[in-house]
């Protein structure tokens, strides 16, 4: 049988704990933040308004959101391999295992072949922070290595993937930095700690598509100096689309009205603006 969306129908909680209940079961999406799964499905339901379309619906937007960017294959041992460096203090040993690890997420991989300058360049508008926030982090924090931060630097990452954030605050202990990692919803639940610098890398599309205007809600509501907001500038499938242009007038749309200057920095990868909340 093939489902039409009708009307938006009022959110029956017993159906959307039913929905939660069943998408968590699976394998796949077991770690992911439960805050994440039942806003999804009460959104589907309200779409939908029965279990197995909206069950269905619910899956396929959180592959979009969560499951089509990384490859959890090797992550583990490559995890192995870094603890083993971090305790022998092998710093090249160290950054290996991380750029692996990065590999395997694609937007970080997309990354890698700006690192070196990447926070550099990004500091040279925001000065070195000493407290970092990075939202919808994904494997970013284990970009460490090459944030230039000083001793004592606090590090607070989000995400919605149990099992990566517990991969993370291992990492980040070992790195020496003062850290914690959250199993957050930043849509749901806006970070309150204070900050010198947000990050949202690559993460703001996909924000735009689960909840329109959440992005420009979420810069609101953060208590920091700068935000460092980026977007691609391929496609998934690697095509150019004039993608940064399009997110540059969307970008400067989102930010209509408020007092905050923007400085763009354009890298072969990545578009990124340095939001001065100051």
């Amino acid at each position: 049988m093939r489902w039409r969306s009708p009307a938006r129908t009022e959110v029956d909680v017993s159906e959307v704990e039913r929905i939660v209940i069943r998408v968590r079961a699976s394998r796949k999406y077991r770690s992911v933040c439960v805050d994440t799964v039942r806003r999804i499905a009460a959104d589907e339901w309200s779409r939908w308004g029965a279990l197995k379309p909206a069950l269905k619906a619910t899956k396929s937007r959180l592959h979009q959101i969560y499951g089509a960017y990384e490859t959890g294959t090797g992550l583990r041992h490559a995890a192995d391999a870094l603890r083993s460096a971090t305790m022998d203090g092998r710093k090249e040993a160290i950054r290996s295992a991380c750029r692996y690890m990065l590999s395997l997420h694609t937007s970080t991989r997309e990354r890698l072949p700006d690192l070196d300058r990447f926070y550099r360049d990004i500091y040279a508008h925001t000065g070195i922070p000493h407290v970092i926030l990075d939202l919808a982090c994904g494997l970013n924090p284990l970009a460490l290595p090459w944030m230039g931060l000083g001793q004592g630097s606090e590090y607070h990452a989000y995400d919605i993937d149990g099992d990566r954030i517990a991969l993370l605050n291992d990492y980040l202990d070992m790195a020496g930095v003062q850290i914690n990692a959250h199993l957050q919803d930043v849509i749901c639940d806006p970070p309150d700690e204070k900050g010198d610098l947000a990050l949202l890398l690559k993460s703001a599309a996909c924000l735009e598509r689960q909840r329109r205007g959440s992005t420009l809600a979420l810069l609101d509501k953060l208590a920091v100096d700068w935000v460092v907001v980026s977007f691609p500038v391929k496609s998934l499938g690697r095509r150019e689309k004039g993608m940064p242009e399009h997110y540059a007038h969307q970008f400067d749309g989102m930010l209509y009205g408020r007092p905050w200057p923007v400085t763009r920095l354009d890298f072969p990868t990545e578009l990124v603006f340095a939001v001065d909340k100051r």
